[in-house]
């Protein structure tokens, strides 16, 4: 399955360069890697719990699919950017709050 989804990676033209770091032998080693070689079945779990949560949907709900415990560790999963945080900040301050002029 891994190696299909690097294969469609590959076709779609994901090729971006990415400095990857990894353990070998007890080091850590830095190398430029075309990003669909990274591509896994975990890459597309990891993606769907933060399009999820930046299209809004309750954390918690998607705690459940994923398998988190803790709102800590399912934020370090997701990682979503500053900007990303800050866009979701404003969107719920644009539902929720309506200021009246006066």
């Amino acid at each position: 399955m891994n190696d299909y989804l690097k294969d469609v990676g590959e076709a779609v033209k994901i090729n971006d360069k990415i400095l990857h770091t990894h353990t070998k032998g007890g080091l850590k080693v830095q190398a430029i890697t075309l990003k669909h070689k990274l591509m896994t079945t975990h890459t597309a779990r990891r993606s769907f719990a933060t399009n999820l949560f930046l299209s809004g949907f309750p954390a918690i709900s998607i705690m459940k699919i994923t398998g988190h415990k803790t709102e800590k560790s399912f934020m370090k999963y997701i990682k979503i950017s500053q900007e990303e945080n800050a866009k979701l900040l404003q969107l719920h301050w644009n539902k929720k709050v309506k200021l009246k002029v006066v």
